[in-house]
C-alpha cells in the first residue's frame, strides 16, 4: 500500500493498533530522521532504477576487485608450495642416491672411530658414476676377490682407479672401514695411494690414484 503512493520520497510502516498498520511518508528532504541504536524503526527510501543499478554495479565491481586480488597470491602461494616440495622430493632422491656416509659411519657401534681419523674424503656416487661413464666395461681393469675395479677420471682430469667392493662380498661394512682406515694409515711410497672412499647405499668403494704400470693387484689388495 505504502508502495504504491510514487510521489513520496521515503516511507515507513506504521502500526495503528492489533492487526491494521498505516504509512507515515516523507516528502521532498529527508530532514527529520534519526538513527536509533535500539527499537527503531525501518525505513523505506525511494531510488531510481538507475541509482540501484549504480550501486549493485559497485558492489560487483568490488567483489571482482577483490578476486582479482586473491586469485593471483593464492596461485603464488600454492607455486612456492609445489616449488619446496620438489626441491624437497629432489633433494631426499639425491641424498639417497649418493648416500650419507657420514651419518651411516657415526650411528654404526662397532665403529669407534670418526670421520675425522680417516683424513681422506669422501667422494659422492655420482661422481664415481660420471667418473668410470656408469662403470663402463671400457672402462674395467680387472676384478679380484672382493670385485672389479675401473678406470675413472675426474672433472679436473685427474685418473682414478676405483675399486668397488662386490655386493655378494662376504666383506661387511666394518671390515671396509676397517681397511679405509689402515691403508690410509699406512701411505706407502711403494704403494698406490689411496685417495679417498665411497659409501653409497649398498656401495663401498676404495678410489686410488691411478698408477699407469701398477698392476692389476696393486689396486686390488692395496700393494
Amino acid at each position: 500500500m505504502c508502495k504504491s503512493n510514487c510521489s513520496c520520497t521515503a516511507f515507513k510502516i506504521l502500526k495503528v493498533s492489533g492487526t491494521e498498520s498505516g504509512c507515515l511518508l516523507w516528502f521532498g528532504d529527508l530532514v527529520d530522521i534519526r538513527t536509533f541504536p535500539e527499537d527503531g524503526d525501518t525505513l523505506y527510501i525511494r531510488v531510481s532504477a538507475s541509482a540501484l543499478d549504480l550501486i549493485e554495479n559497485s558492489r560487483s565491481s568490488n567483489a571482482g576487485s577483490r578476486v582479482r586480488v586473491i586469485v593471483p597470491i593464492a596461485f603464488a602461494v600454492l607455486a612456492i608450495l609445489v616449488s619446496l616440495c620438489l626441491f624437497y622430493i629432489f633433494y631426499m632422491k639425491k641424498q639417497q642416491h649418493q648416500g650419507t656416509p657420514g651419518k651411516e659411519w657415526r650411528h654404526d657401534p662397532e665403529y669407534k672411530g670418526g670421520d675425522e681419523d680417516l683424513e681422506l674424503p669422501l667422494f659422492g656416487l655420482s661422481t664415481l658414476l660420471t667418473a668410470t661413464n656408469n662403470f663402463s666395461m671400457d672402462n674395467k681393469l680387472g676384478e679380484g676377490g672382493f670385485g672389479p675395479v675401473y678406470k675413472g677420471v675426474l672433472e679436473d682430469g685427474k685418473e682414478i682407479a676405483v675399486k668397488r667392493l662386490a655386493k655378494t662380498s662376504t666383506q661387511g661394512l666394518h671390515e671396509f672401514k676397517n681397511e679405509v682406515i689402515l691403508i690410509s694409515k699406512l701411505q706407502h711410497r711403494n704403494l698406490v695411494k689411496l685417495l679417498g672412499c665411497c659409501i653409497g647405499g649398498a656401495e663401498k668403494m676404495l678410489i686410488y690414484e691411478y698408477m699407469p704400470n701398477k698392476s692389476l693387484d696393486s689396486f686390488i689388495f692395496g700393494r
